[in-house]
């Protein structure tokens, strides 16, 4: 639907903004709020993958660990719980699997 996409377009413009200013924390985080897991629109689904690539590709190796302990904290085991989704779509397809394994050895 329109919404959904307006949504993910809104959460792409918020997390290139974020990652502008070298807020990593709040661009994963950002990136990881209520992806569109029941959209029939794979357009949808691919952008919002994008999104949470890019947040994730973007800090430093060191600040991986600190990400992922302050999404611990934060309480929320559902955005631990999609980012482990987001890793594991994106080494189905081969992609990012250095950045990708990273945050796997993180998040687990």
């Amino acid at each position: 639907t329109m919404s959904e996409a307006a949504a993910v377009d809104a959460r792409a413009k918020e997390v290139d903004s974020l990652l502008m200013r070298s807020k990593y924390l709040d661009a994963v985080r950002t990136s990881l709020q209520d992806p569109p897991a029941g959209s029939k629109d794979s357009k949808v689904k691919n952008k919002n993958r994008s999104t949470v690539l890019k947040a994730i590709s973007s800090p430093k190796e060191s600040d991986i660990e600190k990400i992922v302990t302050e999404l611990h904290k934060s309480g929320s085991t559902e955005l631990c719980d999609n980012l482990m989704k987001y890793i594991y779509k994106g080494l189905e397809s081969g992609k990012h699997s250095a950045v990708l394994l990273k945050w796997h050895a993180a998040t687990v």
